[in-house]
């Protein structure tokens, strides 16, 4: 998404400028390619995840994955740095060479299986910090000895089916949130198993002002407005949670009681044991995981064992 955000910026403001952009896969997207499991959303809202100088133009702020690879793809075509993406283009390394001052950038061409050279002035890593080859998956005892399939998030089998399997998912981050409401649609049991709670906070997934503003103001301006809002509130929720904590979390705690099934215990699936601050907090859409809770659907079981990776097993 930076990639491709640096390059609409270089063909409007420096549409002189010649440059490459190197894709290691097939197709442009980065994350929202890779990342095929179902529920795949984002956890921040488009108006602000999005491009400042294109307009995300739905009124739905927490889009799926579908959507954003759409959005991205469309915007790569209309400022036309799709046809500067070159695929299956894996750097390996760059030095940089004082004399001529230039890079050298090592470039390896999977789709030849050769190995070629580079020149640039100016070298931009839009590159993430995921690691595409292999997600991070600890040991977890005993899992040789399960005889069904462990499946990790970002290598999500396209052809697995959970209708009427149980299913595990361990980890309780923004991948759990996600990745739970939308098994137990079809899952016969969903278990949620987590080492440490995390902080959840219902948001809405359309968001009503922008709504609101596109039918007064022209699509640009309507979304320019919502982004500038959504930033700034963004801005006041972050200063308010690390200036009273304590307010922070009584008021997480009183939206959460809102959102799920009545009597459902907040203590101990939604209450993380970190009484001097918060350091992060999940987003949720609403109505997504409280219709699920209890009775079958979700539970979620704190254990000791590491929550960094999350894998549904049936």
């Amino acid at each position: 998404m930076s990639g491709i955000g640096c390059a609409c910026y270089l063909r409007r403001l420096m549409p002189h400028k010649r440059f490459a952009i190197l894709e290691a896969r097939g197709d442009l997207g980065g994350t929202w390619d890779l990342f095929r499991y179902p529920g795949i959303r984002s956890d921040s809202d488009l108006f602000t995840f999005g491009y400042e100088f294109r307009p995300w133009t739905s009124d739905q702020a927490i889009a799926d994955g579908p959507a954003i690879q759409s959005y991205l793809r469309d915007t790569a075509a209309e400022y036309g740095v799709d046809r500067a993406i070159r695929y299956h283009h894996r750097l390996l390394r760059a030095d940089w060479d004082s004399g001529a001052a230039l890079w050298r950038v090592a470039v390896r061409r999977t789709d030849r299986d050769e190995t070629i050279t580079l020149l640039c002035r100016w070298l931009f890593g839009a590159t993430g910090y995921y690691d595409y080859a292999q997600g991070y998956a600890p040991d977890f005892g005993g899992q040789r000895d399960f005889t069904g399939p462990i499946v990790h998030p970002q290598h999500w089998p396209a052809d697995l089916d959970v209708t009427g399997k149980r299913v595990a998912v361990i980890g309780s981050g923004a991948t759990a949130v996600t990745l739970v409401p939308a098994l137990a649609r079809t899952a016969a049991h969903v278990v949620q198993v987590q080492r440490t709670p995390t902080y959840i906070l219902p948001v809405p997934s359309r968001d009503r002002i922008h709504a609101a503003l596109r039918r007064l103001l022209p699509a640009a301006t309507a979304y320019a407005a919502t982004r500038r809002l959504n930033i700034a509130r963004q801005r006041w929720v972050y200063t308010l949670f690390q200036r009273y904590p304590r307010a922070a979390r009584r008021f997480i705690r009183w939206a959460n009681r809102r959102s799920l099934p009545a009597g459902f215990p907040l203590d101990p699936h939604f209450t993380p044991p970190m009484r001097h601050g918060i350091s992060g907090c999940a987003r949720c859409r609403m109505a997504t995981i409280s219709p699920r809770c209890g009775a079958g659907g979700h539970r979620s079981s704190p254990v000791p064992s590491p929550a960094s990776t999350k894998r549904a097993s049936s």
